[in-house]
């Protein structure tokens, strides 16, 4: 019985000191569109894009004429639930590593 709570302990500790440092790789979609010399830019969650999504804007723009192209942000190493949470508040998807 001392054997198996201790075991469930030592197992319940392990598993939350893992969780408390579950590190994501998080993205944000951005795009860039040129026509001519005009250059346009922005991100999801920016309100050039009026509460569109970055692929929404990219397919508008491109029937107007305009070239786009994506160069998202990303972000690495982003460590612990709170600043995934932060990441994500500020319109960025994050994938555990």
């Amino acid at each position: 019985m001392k054997n198996t709570l201790l075991f469930t302990s030592i197992l319940s500790l392990i598993i939350f000191v893992s969780s408390c440092n579950q590190c994501y790789d998080c993205t944000k979609k951005c795009g860039t569109c040129q026509n001519g010399g005009l250059i346009v830019a922005g991100c999801d969650g920016d309100s050039i894009l009026n509460g569109y999504s970055i692929e929404s804007w990219k397919a508008l723009l491109e029937s107007q004429g305009y070239t786009c192209t994506y160069n998202n942000d990303e972000m690495n190493d982003i460590c612990g639930a709170e600043n995934k949470k932060t990441m994500e508040d500020n319109h960025y998807d994050c994938l555990t590593k």
